[in-house]
């Protein structure tokens, strides 16, 4: 045809502006999540904004390359096989990191955990816990998780999932704009279209053509229990199983996994055809018509659009399936704590039901100093006291003989330890009745 609709329209759509910049950051998360479904690799063949967002997080990826020490080098299988950090692609999604941990028995601290730590925390944040009576300044919520030896947790597994049947309605909306102003002669729109189609659904082959892989690294034969805590601040979790399963939800990690370099090569040029993708959407975009312009929106606001729903779309019961592979099903109990102290205290009763912890002084004191104050003299004193009665196996009841303390001379340091004691009392008889 020789004229386009709107062809005599004087206002023109200043549509370059977003071209390459209006939703990227959840464009680039859906083409990570979208590696943990079937037929990832036709998923992505639709014009895309954020162009310019991805290709440059794609070109740290390219550039993350690690040489994978765990490919075999058994029948079948290539040499040089290689991987990467999906964390790179998740930093804006709870995929990401998880919280610091604490190892009780073992003594790792890690300031940061895994995608399966993060994932655990959510989950557990949105459970309702009983609710423990006693001092009120700000809750602690406690979970207490026992985890138990999954026999399908294995050092490396895949995930896959159905695809979703809305992936086809930005791919259909990308190809009829291109086809329209192809037909209307709107040469601009059509090319940065089309080019915006190629850029994203050649990335989504070439990071398609790696696997999905959950790793984490096996535990040392005869490695002590695991028990850790894992959180901060607010939300505490007690882990309690083996080192293998632990390790799994601090250390594991998603990554891609490529047969060779020339993989990631690719994916490194795929960077540069999106960022190009995006300077071209900036130039030529605005030397279409009004109408041509519509179209080149109304592709990239229908992909932005399926990015937002593609990122909650069935987001509960995926993450339940990768918990469940994973952990199997462990058994949960959640309390909130009014006060830390108390939470910090029960924490040390649950964790003391293991005999190499409850006789041992040093690793509780280490426990109390890493979630409490230390260095004040009622403090110290305060955690003397409890770690002497756990450790002798004696309950933690206090009457006057306790806080009035012959090291405490001022009544407001005996009236706070008195306070801190009877804290612990909270947290003694919430363990005496959910034990």
């Amino acid at each position: 045809m020789d004229s386009s609709p709107l062809s005599s329209a004087t206002f023109m759509l200043n549509s370059s502006g977003i071209a390459g910049l209006l939703g990227g950051e959840e464009t680039l998360s859906t083409v990570a999540l979208a590696q943990i479904y079937d037929g990832r690799k036709w998923l992505g063949w639709y014009n895309t904004p954020g162009s310019y967002t991805i290709g440059k997080h794609f070109r740290h990826l390219a550039r993350s390359v690690i040489s994978d020490l765990h490919a075999n080098s058994g029948p079948g299988t290539e040499s040089g096989m290689v991987h990467v950090d999906l964390a790179l692609l998740l930093r804006r999604n709870s995929w990401f990191k998880g919280p610091a941990f604490k190892g009780i028995y073992s003594g790792t601290s890690l300031h940061e955990t895994g995608p399966l730590a993060s994932l655990l925390m959510k989950k557990y944040t949105r459970m309702s816990g009983t609710l423990i009576e006693g001092r009120t300044t700000q809750p602690v919520n406690v979970t207490i998780a026992k985890l138990e030896q999954n026999p399908g947790l294995q050092p490396q597994m895949k995930f896959d999932h159905p695809a979703p049947i809305c992936a086809i309605i930005p791919i259909s909306v990308s190809l009829a704009t291109c086809g329209i102003c192809g037909l209307y002669c709107e040469w601009y729109a059509f090319s940065m279209i089309l080019l915006g189609i190629l850029a994203r659904g050649l990335t989504c082959v070439f990071v398609g053509s790696g696997e999905l892989v959950f790793d984490h690294p096996e535990s040392t034969v005869g490695s002590p229990p695991g028990d850790g805590i894992l959180g901060c601040d607010h939300e505490l979790v007690l882990l309690k199983g083996s080192e293998n399963v632990v390790n799994a939800i601090t250390r594991g990690r998603l990554i891609f996994h490529f047969r060779s370099k020339r993989a990631c090569h690719m994916v490194e040029l795929c960077s540069f055809f999106l960022i190009t993708q995006a300077i071209a959407q900036l130039i030529c975009v605005p030397q279409s018509s009004l109408f041509g312009q519509l179209m080149f929106v109304f592709s990239i606001v229908t992909s932005w659009v399926y990015s937002l729903w593609f990122l909650s779309y069935k987001k509960v019961e995926v993450r339940e399936e990768f918990l469940r592979s994973v952990l199997g099903s462990p058994k949960l109990e959640k309390f909130v704590f009014p006060n830390r102290s108390s939470a910090i205290v029960s924490l040390l009763l649950f964790s003391g039901e293991n005999e190499k912890l409850s006789g041992d002084s040093k690793k509780l004191k280490e426990i109390m100093d890493g979630f409490l104050p230390s260095g004040t003299l009622v403090w110290e004193i305060w955690k003397g006291i409890v770690i002497e009665h756990l450790t002798n196996g004696k309950p933690l009841c206090f009457d006057d003989t306790y806080w009035n303390h012959q090291n405490l001379p001022s009544e407001p340091d005996r009236s706070l330890l008195r306070t801190l004691l009877k804290d612990a009392e909270t947290a003694y008889a919430a363990y005496g009745n959910n034990r």
